[in-house]
């Protein structure tokens, strides 16, 4: 229990010092923003159905910024680019959450004195194997050359 204590303060400070609040919050805004966008350029496209509410322009949009997509697709031009640039934001935070994380596993593993990680202390161990190794080829030279 208090190595998961300790994990999960370690990954709120991991998330602290890379801005995640701040990522999420503008996320947030701009999920917001986007589906008001959407339903201000959709509501409206002629012969088609678009977005018959904000609620729906809202689902569609947390879909696509969940990167899960949905089965409208905008049908005018403004609408096809708002949905572009969001997709691409999308794609930056999914990228940046997933770095966010890694680091932390990453940390987590070079922090523990089990893992099979190179680090500094596994080359430290390897300089100390060759050294060891060296000298004891020089003895074997030398018995090898008193022979």
């Amino acid at each position: 229990m208090t190595r998961t204590n300790h994990s999960m303060r370690s990954l709120a400070g991991n998330f602290a010092r890379r801005g995640f609040g701040y990522v999420m919050m503008t996320t947030a805004i701009i999920t917001l923003v986007g589906a008001a966008g959407m339903y201000a350029f959709e509501q409206d496209a002629p012969d088609l159905p678009g977005f018959d509410s904000y609620s729906t322009a809202l689902w569609w949009t947390a879909m696509l910024m969940t990167t899960m997509g949905s089965d409208y697709f905008p049908k005018t031009a403004e609408g096809r680019i708002l949905c572009f640039l969001l997709a691409l934001y999308a794609f930056a935070v999914f990228g940046y959450v997933t770095a966010t994380l890694a680091t932390f596993f990453i940390g987590q593993d070079a922090d523990d004195d089990e893992a099979e990680i190179i680090g500094a202390k596994s080359i430290d161990a390897l300089r100390d194997e060759i050294t060891a190794l060296r000298t004891e080829i020089q003895s074997l030279r030398q018995e090898n050359s008193q022979l």
